[in-house]
């Protein structure tokens, strides 16, 4: 006697073998008259299936920290803030459970990748400060939603939250123009990250259209990311004797105290003789002496809006279209700027 066959199924039901594929497969796009209807046509045949579980719901959402190098993605307050809004949304969108990996680039990426698989995740934010287009793919393959957080890739088709440096540092050179400014000069680090290049071309784009009185090119002073290099390379800088602008904006906070500092020690007065502006508000940008005029980021709602469009994608609620939710820095003013010094 022949083997019965799906196609053999289909048509004793009077349903198109797709229809009868879905079935078998427990896939949605069948009412339920006709999926009991090809349940009973194959067990009057005798036709041997088994149904997939449907796949099991969880109310775990999973924060992936990357690391390539560690040398901006660090125990700062600009990351504690972004963290804390994944966390606050994460519950206040019915989520019971933020897990959240560290995956450092130097150790065993499959190890790490094997510790990830075992958290029964509804869906990725995945902070990518640190990283490049082809270290997104690992994670694309876990088969889960992602969001990027950070930073995006246009090779990519995912969804992602990040800062709108470019308008960001373009807003900063143009408060330190009208407080009076003509020699801007730009404290720019020199750790690769999307960041920090957006952030050069919006002090680019904003020297040209000023038309400040400086090179670009010339009043770029490369220092290091952390607190010591930033301060170890500006002080190097400076024992040169170099001509100096007027007003500073720094890459980020970070960049700027420690250049900050620096100058002092060489005898330099905040903002009597120079003024500087960094980006981000961390914490201590309100603390140091004198307080840091910055760009503030609104962290914890770049978290906050993270999770709600990684929950439209895990609801199906996205439409299909791919976002790049920009948010826009805001000037908040301190001490450490002034107008600049009359002429001798």
């Amino acid at each position: 006697m022949a083997k019965v066959t799906a196609r053999d199924v289909a048509k004793a039901a009077g349903v198109s073998p797709a229809t009868v594929s879905l079935v078998f497969r427990n896939k949605p796009g069948v009412g339920a008259d006709t999926r009991e209807r090809v349940f009973a046509t194959a067990r009057e045949l005798g036709f041997e299936y088994t149904v997939p579980e449907a796949p099991r719901k969880t109310s775990t959402l999973l924060l992936v920290i990357y690391k390539a190098h560690g040398r901006v993605v660090s125990d700062t307050s600009f990351f504690e803030s972004l963290i804390k809004g994944v966390s606050d949304a994460t519950y206040a969108q019915g989520y019971h459970r933020l897990s959240i990996s560290y995956f450092y680039a130097q150790q065993d990426r499959e190890e790490q990748l094997a510790a990830i698989r075992t958290v029964k995740c509804a869906g990725i934010i995945l902070l990518a400060t640190e990283m490049r287009a082809g270290d997104v793919t690992q994670f694309e393959r876990l088969g889960v939603p992602i969001v990027l957080l950070d930073n995006w890739f246009p090779t990519k088709h995912l969804d992602s939250v990040v800062i709108d440096n470019t308008r960001g540092a373009w807003s900063a050179v143009r408060y330190l123009a009208n407080v009076g400014h003509r020699e801007i000069g730009y404290l720019h680090s020199s750790t690769e990250i999307r960041n920090f290049l957006e952030r050069r071309e919006g002090y680019l784009s904003a020297a040209r259209g000023m038309d400040l009185d400086v090179n670009p090119v010339h009043a770029i002073v490369g220092v290091g990311s952390t607190l010591e290099s930033a301060y170890t390379d500006m002080s190097e800088y400076l024992d040169r004797d170099p001509y100096l602008p007027t007003a500073f904006y720094a890459d980020n906070d970070v960049i700027a105290i420690s250049c900050m500092r620096a100058l002092q020690d060489h005898g330099y007065r905040v903002p009597e003789d120079i003024s500087i502006l960094g980006f981000d508000d961390e914490t201590s940008s309100a603390t140091c002496n004198p307080p840091l005029t910055t760009m503030r980021v609104p962290k914890a709602s770049m978290g906050a809006l993270a999770v709600r469009r990684l929950v439209d994608q895990i609801h199906g609620a996205t439409g299909g279209e791919v976002m790049r939710i920009a948010v826009l820095p805001e000037i908040v003013q301190r001490a450490s700027v002034a107008a600049p010094p009359a002429d001798e």
